[in-house]
């Protein structure tokens, strides 16, 4: 009976592909068509038996011969596989339109997410996340039969699904990959950016930012990094079974060695609770303000007696121009509250933050300002303030940025801002303990490699 089925099988395969070699588009429907777009547009794609009544010739074209060529078992094991479709969310949409998309009829789709949703708030969902949506295979052979499955990663370690069951509802379940919490140590030198060079060393992207960011109070990373500096990192992650990285944690150290000045920053725990980066002397990363308000800015006039570009003579310049394309965004260089917001005479639209310890800081010829900031509120630090633009008295697109100590403007590449917190006590003796085990945890790691704790904790103490 299975010889039977199979030759009638291959018998409809070897007339599909004349049907299509010869005519083209012509579309094979054996049954009514379910409109999508499983190899077209987007990431979106198939996987298990695919249908032969696509309306894509090209794909259909390859699907058929390719198909035509299997063994009689290779045939009959495709036929009763169910079909995946993997979909990737778009911008804003919902969980009910992406399934729609897959071929879902919107009351089953209702009946899934009603389940899912006990493990899973669909609304979670973001641009670019993959959904597999599963199919059981067509009663007649190849294509996709009712809709069965669906199912999605919600973190690199657990995934929600919602299954068809037995009468007909379904019910949601998930499944967990069994990891291990490891500490991963890795350096290198630094050929043309921290982000390239540790790109190429193997540290992974949200380590590599997770780092930038933590460095970012006291490294100015278009000036201050040369060729040849070095840089150290160590972290926490989740690795599976086979070794490899699913989820990674905390940093646990991170330095750069900058033409021989070193900078060392300890992830530490006070005896408050409260959790920051701090450098061997016990002071903590975090200062009043950041060094520069804007991503990749080139200073392109600085602080001090200049020829002004539009008036002609020479002219005290009260601040800092950083040149960055229109638009991009500019954040609050420190908590405190907007003093000012609107437009300024020649400094077009303008803000002025009032920080603490007598700082303020203004952001001149803006674009536009963010929605929500306006005189009397509060903002946090690395909060978006505005956005680049040329309005004032400008030659083009820049950010004037100022810092004022009191109501007088002063450099800000050379004023000193305090920290956020310096211990002290027994807190200071309590880091320095911590500091000199993630020492010789970081000389216990080789680099590029990473270390289960409970090994780590085995080794203890290097012997001299």
């Amino acid at each position: 009976m299975a010889g039977h089925v199979t030759a009638k099988v291959k018998r409809s395969l070897k007339a599909l592909a004349v049907v299509i070699l010869v005519g083209g588009a012509a579309l094979f429907a054996a049954r009514p068509f379910v409109p999508f777009t499983p190899f077209g547009g987007g990431d979106d794609r198939l996987s298990g038996p695919p249908p032969l009544y696509m309306d894509l010739e090209g794909e259909a074209k390859v699907t058929a011969i390719t198909l035509a060529d299997l063994s009689d078992s290779e045939i009959e094991d495709r036929a009763r596989r169910p079909v995946e479709t993997i979909v990737q969310v778009r911008s804003g949409e919902k969980l009910t339109e992406l399934l729609g998309r897959a071929g879902v009829a919107s009351a089953e789709a209702t009946q899934a997410i009603d389940a899912l949703i006990t493990l899973f708030d669909p609304r979670q969902l973001k641009a670019g996340q993959k959904v597999t949506v599963t199919h059981a295979p067509a009663p007649h052979g190849f294509g996709r039969g009712e809709f069965s499955k669906v199912s999605l990663a919600t973190d690199p370690i657990r995934d929600v699904f919602a299954r068809r069951t037995d009468k007909g509802g379904f019910k949601a379940d998930q499944t967990t990959r069994p990891v291990s919490k490891q500490v991963a140590h890795y350096s290198g030198s630094i050929k043309s950016s921290l982000y390239e060079s540790a790109m190429a060393a193997g540290v992974p992207v949200q380590v590599i930012i997770n780092m930038i960011k933590a460095l970012s109070y006291d490294v100015d990373f278009q000036r201050d990094i040369q060729q040849g500096d070095s840089f150290e990192v160590m972290f926490e992650g989740w690795y599976d079974t086979k070794g490899k990285l699913v989820r990674p944690g905390d940093i646990l150290f991170a330095g750069l060695d900058l033409s021989g000045s070193e900078i060392q920053l300890y992830r530490y725990e006070d005896s408050l609770g409260a959790t920051d980066y701090f450098n061997a002397k016990g002071e903590s990363v975090k200062k009043a303000l950041l060094k520069t308000p804007v991503d990749g800015a080139k200073i392109t006039s600085g602080f001090g007696m200049r020829n002004h570009p539009i008036l002609g003579y020479s002219k005290m310049h009260k601040g800092i121009d950083f040149g960055v394309p229109p638009g991009t965004p500019i954040q609050a260089a420190g908590d405190g509250s907007v003093e000012m917001a609107g437009p300024n005479g020649a400094y077009g639209n303008y803000v002025r933050l009032r920080h603490g310890n007598g700082f303020a800081t203004a952001y001149a010829h803006m674009s536009r300002i963010a929605q929500g900031v306006h005189t009397g509120r509060r903002v946090m630090q690395g909060q978006i303030i505005g956005f680049v633009g040329s309005t004032g008295r400008s030659t083009g697109p820049h950010l004037h940025y100022e810092v004022l100590q009191g109501n007088n403007q002063v450099n800000p590449m050379s004023i000193k801002v305090p920290t956020g917190v310096k211990l002290a006590g027994k807190d200071l003796d309590r880091f320095q303990g911590h500091k000199r085990q993630t020492d010789l945890m970081m000389a216990q790691i080789p680099s590029a490699t990473h270390m289960a704790v409970s090994a780590l904790a085995k080794m203890g103490p290097k012997k001299n």
